[in-house]
């Protein structure tokens, strides 16, 4: 009977790790950081341009291996410029 029990639970909570992954709860809460897509100045309109946020857990997440450079940080945002759209974001 214990070990029925100590399935369930294991069982549930499997499947609220898996929602909470597919529901991104992580990134919305703050927990990871992550990044999104974001307009470029208007006196550099080249690339494709990126706002990573910081996690309480992590730290800004790093786009220096997909061939893209930091610019700088903008209030709590950490800016990116690629020289192509990327097809998958940190945290997304």
């Amino acid at each position: 009977m214990v070990l029925v029990k100590i399935a369930a639970v294991g069982a549930a909570l499997i499947a609220l790790m898996a929602v909470a992954q597919n529901q991104r709860w992580p990134q919305r809460a703050g927990v990871v950081g992550a990044c999104v897509a974001t307009q470029p100045p208007a006196y550099q309109q080249t690339g494709a341009w990126y706002a990573c946020t910081q996690g309480i857990l992590t730290s800004f997440p790093s786009l220096g291996g997909e061939s893209c450079d930091s610019i700088g940080f903008v209030r709590d945002k950490e800016i990116w410029r690629c020289d192509a759209p990327l097809v998958s974001l940190p945290g997304y």
